[in-house]
């Protein structure tokens, strides 16, 4: 499940199999369903009984493939994928490309998720695009909306005076 998308197929049968451990349910006999599946998978705290649903769970597996990507490039495969598909930009600006591998289709699904919940933590500042990256504290986008005049590849470096404070 943290290397390769299940298909949904194989999901509905392994839910189907779940409920049927859950209820009792035999191939002759059927037992009563006490809940919707969705409603069953909700935390406990929403009123359901916290089930894992397997569709979610495997995203966040391979979400969390990408995130060793980000965190360690020169491991063996983040080298190979960036010898492959993004050889002159980082991971999370990589694209599908024209002719993408089962793999790295499946990775770039699960990076989506890693995309809408991350930001970048200002530290040098050095490598941050003032209007691409996703470095504002502002929720839902951690980017600026109304696009400021400044020239191509302005980096927040750039907007700190030479004394190392910020310019107001």
């Amino acid at each position: 499940m943290s290397c390769f998308k299940l298909p949904k197929t194989l999901i509905k049968d392994l839910h189907r199999l779940i409920a049927r451990f859950w209820w009792g349910s035999n191939d002759g006999d059927r037992q009563t369903h006490w809940g919707k599946w969705v409603k069953l998978c909700q935390p406990k705290e929403d009123g359901g009984l916290n089930f894992r649903d397997l569709e979610s769970f495997n995203k966040a597996l391979l979400a969390k493939q990408c995130w060793k990507l980000i965190r360690e490039p020169d491991s063996l495969i983040g080298r190979v994928l960036k010898a492959s598909y993004f050889k002159k930009s980082c991971f999370l600006e990589a694209k599908i490309g024209s002719k993408p591998s089962y793999v790295w289709r499946i990775i770039l699904w699960g990076k989506g998720d890693i995309e809408a919940g991350s930001k970048w933590h200002v530290g040098s500042s050095e490598s941050f695009d003032v209007v691409k990256d996703r470095w504002i504290p502002i929720p839902y986008s951690f980017k600026i909306f109304d696009h400021p005049i400044l020239p191509k590849g302005f980096r927040v470096s750039d907007l700190r005076l030479p004394c190392d404070i910020w310019d107001s």
